[in-house]
């Protein structure tokens, strides 16, 4: 029905019968990535990025199908602009959803994608390897959902400027961003270990002992980026790695804010509400002005949940969270986790009050904290490869 290699001539939607999509290597053997049935889209992987066909798709019983052109196509998406969101809604969701999808094997711009290693709201993160060093790295894709999103293109966009500026141990490094296949990507820094939110969920609460590093090279990474001018707005467990070398690397700087000025470190330029709420400060749920001590309770919520293997907030609406916030106490140390020292709990007792001028200006007190980390373990670091 469709050769891999060949141009995009236009689309087919199955109206009877089945089909698969095989991605075939080097060498000829051919990988099953995806099955179709009635109803299913053919080809549009090509039509959105304009590239030549991504994988070869064999009738498995007879099928009847409807072939569109892209001439056909572009003619009716450019009447009906929800025509191309419903096409690259669909990419989006067929991108990433294994180690090995459309894109898997295919070069651009001197880079061979091996493999999907890690799928989001906003990207797709790909291992591959530079063709001309043999460097490893990561390339952050963004989603194919997006690319009619205005704001989250912005957004996609600012996060390269940010990451462009800073240069740190404990923050991943951005080599450089480039257009292809019809989105963009990002050249990153190829971080091999596993983020914190695995970690806790697959071997449980950290003890003291080992939370206190974590927060130390936290610390630096924030310190850093506050003295920038810039508000992280998404820290939280998912976005903070533990390298193989029992390094600590801050990830994801899609939400990140710049300052509104270079001595001006209160106040951001982006009102809307955007975070994970169980990690968002008060002022950041409420759509309120934001600021360094934002990221200061968010990097206390990250202390609870990795010291008791859960979050600090049960709510399940976002009214009943924000209450919840606004009223919470802090349990006594003794129920957080057995051993907790003063200076750990005043820590969270202070970065978790609901108004920010009573947290701590600065995470720079924690610096002191840090120390290389326990490696994490090879069975978890196997799967997980992030940016």
């Amino acid at each position: 029905m469709v050769t891999q290699g060949d141009p995009a001539e236009g689309l087919l939607i199955l109206l009877e019968g089945t089909a698969r999509a095989l991605l075939l290597g080097q060498d000829g053997t051919g990988r099953c990535i995806g099955r179709f049935t009635s109803g299913d889209v053919v080809g549009e992987m090509a039509l959105v990025t304009r590239e030549p066909r991504s994988a070869t798709v064999i009738a498995d019983s007879p099928v009847r199908a409807l072939f569109v052109p892209t001439a056909a196509f572009d003619q009716l998406a450019a009447r009906h602009l929800e025509l191309g969101m419903v096409l690259t809604e669909l990419v989006a969701d067929r991108l990433g959803q294994g180690a090995h999808d459309g894109l898997g094997g295919k070069q651009v711009e001197g880079f061979r994608i091996l493999r999907c290693v890690g799928r989001g709201g906003m990207s797709v993160v790909y291992r591959a390897e530079d063709l001309s060093t043999g460097e490893l790295v990561a390339l952050k894709m963004m989603s194919y959902r997006l690319i009619y999103d205005a704001r989250a293109l912005a957004r996609f966009r600012q996060e390269a400027e940010i990451l462009q500026s800073l240069d740190h141990e404990n923050i991943a490094h951005l080599k450089r961003l480039f257009p292809a296949y019809h989105t963009y990507f990002l050249v990153m820094e190829l971080c091999e270990g596993v983020d914190l939110q695995r970690l806790v969920g697959s071997r449980g609460r950290l003890a003291e002992s080992r939370v206190r590093p974590i927060l130390g090279q936290l610390a630096r990474a924030l310190e850093y980026v506050h003295q920038r001018g810039i508000v992280h707005r998404d820290l939280k467990p998912a976005n903070v790695m533990i390298t193989r070398h029992g390094g600590v690397k801050l990830t994801d700087f899609g939400l990140a804010v710049p300052a509104l000025g270079k001595d001006d470190h209160t106040r951001t330029v982006d009102h809307s509400v955007m975070g994970t709420p169980a990690f968002m400060a008060p002022e950041q749920l409420s759509g309120g002005l934001l600021d360094r001590r934002t990221d200061v309770y968010a990097l206390g919520c990250l202390a609870y949940d990795l010291l008791t293997g859960q979050h600090p907030f049960r709510a399940t609406t976002i009214f009943e969270l924000v209450q919840e916030k606004l009223t919470m106490q802090l349990p006594p140390a003794s129920e957080i986790g057995e051993g907790i020292s003063t200076e750990l709990y005043e820590f969270l007792q202070r970065a978790l009050r609901v108004i920010p001028d009573e947290r701590p200006a600065s995470v720079a007190p924690l610096v002191a904290w840090a120390a290389r980390c326990d490696p994490p373990p090879e069975d978890l670091v196997d799967e997980q490869v992030r940016s």
